[in-house]
């Protein structure tokens, strides 16, 4: 289990009254069991108030601290998303500073070294050392370099999938229930006999 503690320059700021306060919203609210109402509001049994929430079974099995937080189709589903997206696709702070890494990696080769008079050498070379200034100067995720290491490709699968084509579950659809058939065509409408109308088969 994990207890949270206040401390200054990490969640304590300061309010407009002047007052710090914790930007975690601790100590966190008191209850004596896992509870739900019907708004949806939840709360997970804390006895102590500066303690976080923990999911036992995490507890118990990894030995690991956890910080346990029940996920709706809410605001936090959303807001946890793009944290854990940000956070392992290593987003760039501010866009500017890739631009400036190519034109300063393109600029360093330009001043130092003899291009080739041919335009397909020029901008392969081009394209080679840009991507090499991206190399060594952008934060790489852990998980995407082992990856590539480990010659898994960019995306990784826990289950392999089959694609479902719109069209095909929309012959099937129809042909189960012809009269979906007929409710669109006499909204729709056809145009004409000569196949420029929208009538649907």
């Amino acid at each position: 289990m994990q207890v949270h503690t206040c401390e200054f320059r990490r969640c304590l700021i300061p309010d407009k009254n002047g007052q710090y306060r914790c930007k975690r919203r601790a100590p966190f609210e008191l209850s004596k069991e896992d509870s739900i109402d019907e708004q949806g509001h939840w709360k997970s049994k804390r006895l102590f108030g500066y303690l976080n929430k923990w999911v036992p079974a995490i507890t118990l099995n990894a030995r690991c601290n956890n910080d346990g937080k029940l996920l709706t189709n809410g605001a936090d589903t959303k807001n946890v998303t793009f944290y854990v997206t940000v956070y392992q696709t290593k987003k760039q702070g501010k866009h500017f500073n890739m631009s400036a890494l190519l034109a300063k990696g393109y600029a360093y080769h330009s001043h130092h070294t003899a291009y080739l008079d041919s335009l397909q050498d020029n901008q392969r070379l081009l394209l080679f050392r840009l991507i090499h200034t991206i190399n060594w100067e952008q934060e790489l995720a852990a998980p995407m370099i082992i990856s590539y290491l480990m010659g898994w490709g960019d995306t990784y699968r826990s289950h392999h999938y089959s694609p479902v084509y719109w069209s095909s579950f929309v012959s099937a659809l129809l042909k189960d229930f012809p009269a979906l058939s007929r409710t669109q065509g006499s909204e729709e409408g056809g145009k004409d006999s000569s196949g420029n109308g929208n009538t649907a088969r």
